[in-house]
């Protein structure tokens, strides 16, 4: 898979993305729901490694490659690096299923070896202690991250339900919590790099259907803060989540598929 020039990742946990290319099936991973065990955590993490090696997309008119960062550097297939310079560098966008997946965003944190903030586009904070011995969840996912990682100086919560934030509070020390509005102007003060996690269930049905509970915000809005964090900052990190995995209608499906669609193409 490194070998081909790819903009994006599906994950296929639930069987959602089932004939959609290019894919990382790990439908045959038992003990993935919601929550994620260790042998699965395991597996994840082994075929996250083996297959998923691309970070960032290196493009302009007429060239197009896949690299990854090691630290500040590129590493790539190039036999001249110097070539990419001054190109456009976009990161590879990582679909990954249900918000009932949504820690994979570890697996992927866990390779950044710089320091770096986390932008959580989400209308939860899924920052719930952790509970079965400490396991990793969705909605705990975010805590679990703020207390693993040294390297992650900051966590960025946009546009999550303000109740939710109430029942969850006291967030993870690092946190800060913005409204949408607020964040193109916050975002020009953020000096490091930027993570940014985007679960759909932020949007209204209109824009997306979810298996959770969602918030009241559309896709312009939610792509004009996209391309406010793409001008000013650098984004080191790019994950999608919030497909629908019980019982999609053909009516879900198109309208999430719209979404994607939009969002691939920013």
């Amino acid at each position: 898979m490194s070998k081909e020039f790819v903009k994006y990742l599906y994950f296929n946990l639930s069987g959602v993305y089932n004939g959609k290319k290019p894919l990382i099936d790990l439908t045959d991973i038992p003990g993935t729901n919601c929550y994620c065990d260790d042998a699965a955590k395991e597996e994840i993490i082994k075929r996250v490694e083996l297959y998923d090696k691309t970070d960032y997309v290196i493009t302009n008119s007429d060239k197009c490659e896949n690299v990854h960062m090691s630290g500040d550097k590129f590493i790539s297939n190039s036999k001249d690096i110097s070539q990419l310079n001054g190109l456009k560098r976009i990161p590879l966008i990582r679909f990954i299923d249900s918000g009932n997946y949504h820690y994979m965003s570890l697996f992927f944190m866990r390779k950044i070896n710089v320091p770096y903030k986390l932008l959580l586009l989400d209308n939860h904070p899924d920052t719930k202690p952790a509970v079965f011995g400490g396991i990793t969840s969705c909605g705990g996912w975010v805590r679990e991250a703020s207390e693993s990682f040294q390297n992650l100086e900051r966590i960025i919560m946009a546009g999550v339900d303000e109740t939710l934030l109430e029942e969850e509070s006291p967030l993870p020390k690092k946190t800060i919590t913005v409204s949408l509005s607020e964040l193109p102007s916050l975002l020009k003060s953020v000096n490091t790099p930027l993570y940014i996690s985007l679960d759909k269930d932020i949007m209204s049905e209109e824009y997306a259907r979810t298996d959770w509970s969602q918030g009241p915000y559309s896709l312009d809005e939610i792509i004009t803060v996209l391309i406010a964090a793409f001008e000013t900052n650098k984004i080191i990190g790019f994950d999608i989540c919030g497909e629908k995995k019980e019982n999609p209608t053909a009516e879900d499906l198109q309208i999430n598929e719209s979404t994607n669609y939009r969002l691939l193409n920013l």
